[in-house]
């Protein structure tokens, strides 16, 4: 049996918390014996209580483990000191490892980790210097006798990289520059407004790319610190409650992946009226329910809330291109341009189309090919 250590999490917002929860629930499965620990205890304190010879610990309480990765991770461990798998998001070079195929669901990822688990076993060995490996498999004399903290535990040892177990990582969401957004606004605004502006990276791109005030609201207050340091000025809170009393009027605002995760998208977007200059412009990008990877999971009955992306735990409202349309109609929103978000389709979806072509099905391609929208709009 292999003893599973995994790392205390708490977030204020739904999208951690409901993510390291999923992340537990995966590698609760594979073991009888789980152990929580904090991160800054010592690893020789952590495996006290711990009965077995082999560990599997948790250093990114978010990451997505395949259903039997303790398993097939213990039996590469001969010849060094711990293994651990690669992933789409690595700290150390050597651990990436582009997935065989994309995906944008839980179903879909655990179909692309098994293509890998499909491959002959081959393992890349290194020394491993300070980055975080995520996860990975040792035995529990190691931790007995090292004073440091778990994430630490692996540094100047000798690592085996499976290239064959593949675990995915969550890129920050508070933290990307959405370059996708950043192209569609005008080089010529002067003052802009984000809600749901994160760490505000796409402010900060924006202020060092022209002359402009921005302005930023964020629910997360470890964010809001971050991009208080970036833009001119961030209110930190709920966007609902901070658009009442913001007194400027704005040449563009903008809220990327944000209007999905209100209850009641329609008032909002009416009142952010108020804080548009006439004929000033609305950027959002939204995502597609009508997605066929969405669809090709509901017909395998599955729906899987995730983290970040199609199904987000946070999203509360659902929208296609036409309930966009009649989104913005509905609030006063003059619509410009609604361009679908080209991303690569996954091997599910573009075998769910070619059925439905071939059972002369009606549907429109365009929009089971869209991942989300981006969203340009007038105020009239």
């Amino acid at each position: 049996m292999i003893a599973v250590l995994f790392p205390r999490f708490d977030h204020s917002a739904i999208e951690e918390r409901f993510a390291s929860w999923q992340a537990e629930t995966i590698v609760r499965a594979q073991t009888r014996e789980f152990h929580y620990y904090d991160a800054h205890q010592h690893a020789k304190d952590v495996v006290r209580d711990v009965d077995t010879e082999l560990v599997f610990v948790v250093t990114d309480p978010l990451v997505l483990c395949s259903k039997n990765l303790l398993a097939r991770l213990s039996t590469l461990l001969e010849g060094a000191d711990a293994v651990v798998p690669v992933t789409n998001e690595p700290t150390h070079p050597q651990q990436q490892r582009v997935p065989p195929a994309p995906y944008m669901t839980l179903r879909e990822l655990e179909d692309a980790a098994r293509i890998f688990e499909q491959e002959p076993n081959t393992v890349t060995r290194v020394t491993w210097d300070d980055p975080d490996p995520a996860a990975y498999l040792c035995r529990a004399d190691l931790l007995a006798h090292t004073n440091a903290p778990l994430r630490d535990v692996l540094r100047g040892r000798t690592v085996a990289i499976s290239k064959t177990d593949f675990v995915h990582r969550w890129s920050s969401m508070r933290g990307q520059v959405r370059h996708d957004l950043l192209d569609r606004i005008d080089t010529d605004a002067k003052s802009i407004l984000e809600f749901g502006c994160g760490e505000a990276p796409l402010g900060a791109a924006l202020k060092a790319r022209q002359r402009c005030r921005v302005v930023g609201v964020e629910l997360d207050r470890d964010a809001a610190a971050i991009a208080r340091k970036r833009i001119d000025d961030v209110y930190q809170g709920d966007v609902r409650e901070i658009i009442e009393i913001i007194k400027e009027r704005f040449d563009w605002i903008i809220g990327g992946d944000i209007v999905e995760h209100l209850d009641d998208p329609w008032s909002f977007l009416e009142s952010l009226r108020q804080l548009s200059k006439p004929a000033g412009r609305l950027l959002l990008s939204l995502p597609n329910l009508a997605n066929a990877s969405v669809i090709a999971d509901l017909l395998q009955g599955r729906f899987d809330y995730v983290y970040m992306g199609l199904t987000c735990v946070g999203h509360v409202r659902f929208f296609t291109k036409k309930s966009i349309e009649d989104l913005l109609v509905m609030t006063g929103w003059e619509p410009v341009e609604i361009a679908p978000q080209q991303l690569a389709v996954t091997p599910q979806a573009s075998e769910l189309i070619d059925r439905l072509a071939a059972a002369n099905i009606g549907f429109s391609r365009d929009d089971l090919t869209a991942s989300g929208y981006y969203v340009v709009a007038r105020n009239r």
